[in-house]
């Protein structure tokens, strides 16, 4: 059901012309501004109504449902504003409706839809397509979004800190999604984001096979989803070194100003390789090769075979993690421990290899149950377990139970967070920090994945009501999704939306979210949002508050997960079987460890004769050859 559509409709039938004004018992609501399954859970939160009678009237005016307002329950991170949950799920015929108090409406109009989460869950999705590097958004796909091709990456040079001491030789690094609000491409970022997105196609494919996003390869037989994924895994394969190694990232030396993709005509450089991005790399192209089988088997084994050759850089260079090279600015994604990502990397290339020798250096950390945290870009113990718990006919069972231990761990601590919560979200003070938004996705993630294990319905509900949460069932009435809800976002801090000649920002982009610890204020005119007795408040819808209203990737991609999951939880009546879960077999060979190559200073230079032709030898700090002709071009 169309959203915008729904409420003229609503408004024309029942002529309500106060919808969202507060009531004369000056009662305020906070709910779900875009809709709700019509068999899912239904709650809205209520502030200074306890003990009256909430009715819910449909279009035609008539009552549907009565519900009394319980005893009112704090949520810390709201501060002292204590709310009263009032469930609503017995209403489950498909429509638009009111809530009222005495004679008074309150909040927005309720739409009551089996469809209820598609549209949201899709523009999340289609936001990777408005976060395109190298290629224009046309009108027949952006709509008024449409803009010219920015950054072609065609020329990228290697900065010194890749070991390349090259002025002159360029590769091209083409395609992939910019990262956030800046334009800079980021390996270790695009990691978690992919998996994400992979895994949400992974354990949903039904749905999927007919999901229409709209975008440039929406005709071809393969799921849009993956059409948008690949986008970002060409791109990814080009930062292979020639040794196997990922360089870290691709960006400019510093950020640009707010200007437009087009615009930006700084040189891009590959920057640094890193452990970190090359054990991230192993992980998403054993996983991408997998799933891109049945589809085109030959960049399947493409995949696969750049994640032989990172995995063997990756047990040579061990320690080389990333440093943030003098004078470069853009985002650093540095991480002092690289474990997480070397065990998360070995059960994706043994799941797709069932090879033993790689088998036992996954199995070299254990799964330990008290390593139960959220996954981030640098913490990737959760992926590892989300992957073997899901994977029990391929691991073996004491992994799969410590696997199976960590997920329902963390499941139960979120649920358990509900415990006397008027808002009845499953988050605490602790959550709100730098993307606090992307904590409550990542938690309705977890909690999908413990309802896949479990089938039980407590994880779904706690997921519902994070999602809730995010599209406006907060203290601040916020939809934090750009295009979507009553009272949306509309400011994010992102350079096209900033820079467009657009008044509303490229929609299906989740903001940051409330950060009471935010260090913008100077940048926002010294503005101070921020509440330390109320976390959930310290938001600042402004472009100048990077600290609370960037968006990302990272953050796009567990809110798709999120509401796509639900959704085709609902639509398609199905859960993802684990123990049918299956994996395509590709020959991968043992890898024994050899000495760690040290970093050299310096690197040689030669002119030989090569194939007829005189051309430049080169090597690298690695100890890796490279070929260039007279005029500096790499020659492969």
């Amino acid at each position: 059901m169309n959203f915008k559509k729904s409420i003229a409709r609503f408004l024309t039938v029942a002529a309500f012309s106060t919808i969202a004004a507060q009531s004369a018992v000056a009662a305020t609501v906070h709910q779900n501004q875009i809709g709700f399954l019509t068999k899912g859970l239904k709650q809205i939160a209520v502030v200074g109504a306890e003990g009256m009678e909430v009715t819910f009237k449909d279009a035609s005016g008539s009552k549907a449902l009565s519900v009394k307002v319980p005893a009112a329950a704090p949520w810390a991170p709201a501060g002292d504003t204590a709310a009263s949950l009032v469930d609503f799920s017995e209403l489950s015929k498909a429509g638009t409706y009111q809530a009222y108090i005495g004679d008074e409406a309150v909040g927005y109009p309720i739409i009551v839809s089996d469809n209820a989460y598609e549209a949201i869950g899709k523009a999340a999705l289609k936001f990777f397509y408005f976060q395109r590097s190298s290629t224009e958004l046309t009108e027949e796909f952006a709509g008024k979004y449409a803009r010219a091709a920015g950054h072609p990456d065609t020329a990228v040079r290697y900065h010194e800190s890749t070991g390349i001491i090259d002025n002159i030789s360029t590769f091209n690094g083409a395609k992939g999604w910019y990262d956030a609000g800046d334009y800079g491409k980021y390996i270790v970022n695009s990691g978690i984001t992919t998996y994400t997105l992979l895994q949400l196609y992974r354990l949903n494919e039904d749905y999927f096979k007919s999901l229409n996003l709209n975008i440039p390869e929406s005709k071809n037989d393969v799921p849009d989803i993956l059409d948008e994924i690949r986008w970002n895994l060409e791109w990814m394969l080009t930062m292979q070194d020639v040794d196997g190694g990922i360089f870290h990232k691709l960006t400019t030396k510093n950020f640009c100003g707010e200007i437009m993709p087009e615009k930006d005509k700084s040189v891009r450089f590959a920057i640094g390789k890193s452990i970190t991005a090359t054990w991230n790399f192993v992980a998403i192209m054993a996983l991408a090769a997998d799933i891109y089988k049945p589809y085109d088997e030959a960049f399947a084994e493409k995949c696969v075979r750049a994640a032989e050759k990172a995995y063997y850089w990756g047990t040579l260079n061990p320690n080389a993690k990333f440093v943030q090279p003098s004078g470069v600015g853009t985002g650093t994604y540095s991480d002092n421990s690289a474990t997480d990502e070397r065990i998360w990397a070995a059960a994706e290339l043994f799941r797709i290899s069932k090879n033993e020798t790689i088998k036992a250096k996954f199995q070299e950390v254990p799964l330990f149950h008290s390593r139960t945290s959220l996954p981030t870009w640098s913490t990737t113990f959760m992926l590892t377990s989300y992957t073997v718990s899901t994977n029990p006919t391929i691991f073996d069972k004491a992994d799969v139970d410590s696997a199976r231990i960590q997920v329902l761990g963390l499941g139960d601590k979120i649920v358990d967070l509900l415990n006397d919560n008027g808002y009845g979200v499953a988050m605490d003070g602790k959550d709100f920090n730098w993307g606090s938004n992307s904590f409550a996705a990542n938690k309705g993630m977890a909690l999908i994945y413990s309802y896949i294990l479990t089938k039980e319905q407590k994880y779904l509900d706690a997921a519902v009501g994070l999602l809730d949460y995010l599209m406006g069932r907060n203290p601040l009435d916020m939809s934090y999704l750009t295009g979507y809800g009553v009272n949306q976002v509309m400011h994010p801090h992102h350079r096209p939306s900033t820079a467009d000649t657009v008044e509303a920002p490229v929609p299906g982009m989740l903001s940051g979210g409330p950060n009471p610890a935010a260090t913008d204020i100077k940048s926002c005119g010294n503005v101070d949002y921020r509440d330390e007795s109320a976390p959930a408040k310290s938001f600042y819808d402004n472009k100048c508050s990077y600290a609370s209203n960037e968006v990302a990737i990272n953050w796009n991609a567990p809110f798709a997960f999120l509401a796509n999951g639900l959704q085709a939880i609902s639509s398609t009546g199905k859960v993802f079987d684990v123990e049918k879960a299956s994996a395509a077999n590709f020959e991968v060979s043992s890898i024994a460890r050899k000495r760690e190559i040290s970093p050299k200073n310096t690197v040689g230079s030669q002119l030989i004769v090569r194939k007829g032709s005189v051309n430049i030898k080169k090597t690298d700090v690695n100890g890796s050859t490279r070929y260039f002709n007279l005029k500096g071009r790499q020659i492969r």
